[in-house]
């Protein structure tokens, strides 16, 4: 039985490998996508393990190969949490990997632009779910509910998404879970331009985006469970402190109460402390 980091480093592989075919030009071979869905559905359970392992491996790699296999992970993750059947884990999964394959063919010039965008460039960038559709519709391995997750996992539930400007039921549960954990890593992954930030701070986000763009029923099932997996974890301090926290606040999730040097704080009244990093 292959182990946690053999899985995700082959799937690592394949994610290189699609986007490489892609840039050149190759003939494309999307089966290993298939086995590799099939491999984590079969052999990964444990959420914290996988949560924990997504962990130590940030920023190992380069986030356009990184971000499609975290993103298939984290998904994966959410659909355990909501007790969906293993052809919808398995098709979860499909479609994490391959939901930003469209930018496979937008420059990295554009991608990694640290400048403020142009309207031009928005609209470039706005357009990989559509060749990422347009690719695998051309392929005759995927069914129509992993096409639609990737074409809109961009699509957000008032309406204000993108490429088609969708609303609540129109968009289909696959495209609800990826969207939450494409933000997720999007906000807590290095990227050339800027930063990672903490865990807390995109829980935090996903948690405010609940009430009117991501789905309101999937982000608590995900807020609920992933805060229970980051009490207890040992954290850095922008005082220079490492402790553990002890509690989150659900009502201000980036404020926890925490400890250290046998200490407790509350960081909702010690205001000017922050969490600086998970470690």
């Amino acid at each position: 039985m292959l182990n946690l980091e053999e899985i995700y480093n082959q799937a690592i592989r394949i994610s290189n490998n699609i986007v490489e075919d892609i840039r050149f030009g190759r003939q494309l071979y999307f089966n290993p996508v298939d086995t590799y869905s099939i491999q984590i559905c079969k052999y990964l359970d444990d959420s914290t393990d996988i949560l924990a392992f997504l962990h130590s491996a940030q920023d190992k790699y380069p986030y356009m190969y990184s971000h499609p296999v975290n993103v298939a992970f984290i998904s994966f993750v959410i659909g355990k949490w909501l007790n969906l059947n293993y052809s919808k884990l398995v098709n979860l999964v499909r479609t994490g990997l391959l939901h930003d394959i469209g930018k496979a063919k937008i420059k990295d010039s554009l991608l990694n632009k640290a400048d403020a965008l142009t309207f031009e460039d928005i609209e470039k960038l706005r357009s990989h779910p559509v060749i990422g559709y347009k690719i695998l519709e051309k392929v005759d391995i995927f069914d129509a509910e992993v096409l639609q997750g990737v074409l809109f996992h961009h699509e957000r539930m008032d309406g204000s998404g993108y490429p088609l400007g969708l609303k609540k039921e129109k968009i289909n549960l696959i495209s609800k879970i990826i969207a939450i954990a494409d933000t997720f890593d999007a906000i807590t992954t290095t990227k050339t331009y800027r930063k990672k930030y903490s865990p807390l701070r995109a829980i935090e986000e996903i948690q405010a985006d609940s009430y009117n763009q991501l789905d309101s029923y999937i982000c608590n099932i995900f807020v609920n469970n992933i805060i229970d997996y980051y009490s207890g974890r040992e954290i850095r301090l922008s005082n220079e402190q490492v402790g553990n926290i002890v509690k989150i606040n659900p009502i201000e999730i980036t404020k926890p109460i925490v400890q250290w040097e046998n200490e407790y704080h509350d960081l909702s009244i010690e205001r000017d402390i922050e969490v600086v990093e998970i470690l």
